[in-house]
């Protein structure tokens, strides 16, 4: 019962995390570096990308503190963040992350397991 009300959620938070993003354009990216609490505005997208794949932030997180006007908690390590991420049951869906090949998703996304 639990694999099914937790299927539901984790559908719900890719559509979420697609309306909030939008568009793969420079300002969406820079938009979303601000959320996570960073002030800097890299010039390309990959730049964002870069400079996105240095923080550990649950993406659960990140759409709450977006919706309160506040930056999601920063993790030290893949560790904690992992470590939180399962206690919680805050783990972006895998198998709907290998989809987006370059977008934010897979900037934010970590190895929780010791994958990449």
């Amino acid at each position: 019962m639990a694999k099914k009300k937790n299927k539901g959620k984790n559908t719900a938070i890719v559509g979420e995390f697609a309306r909030y993003f939008g568009d793969n354009t420079l300002e969406n990216w820079h938009r979303l570096i601000r959320d996570i609490g960073l002030d800097e505005n890299p010039p390309t997208i990959n730049k964002c990308r870069q400079v996105i794949k240095k923080v550990n932030v649950n993406i659960y997180d990140l759409l709450e503190a977006v919706a309160q006007g506040t930056h999601p908690q920063h993790f030290g390590t893949i560790g904690l963040l992992a470590q939180y991420s399962i206690r919680n049951r805050k783990i972006y869906p895998s198998q709907m992350a290998k989809k987006d090949k370059v977008g934010p998703v897979r900037a934010l996304l970590r190895g929780l397991f010791g994958g990449s």
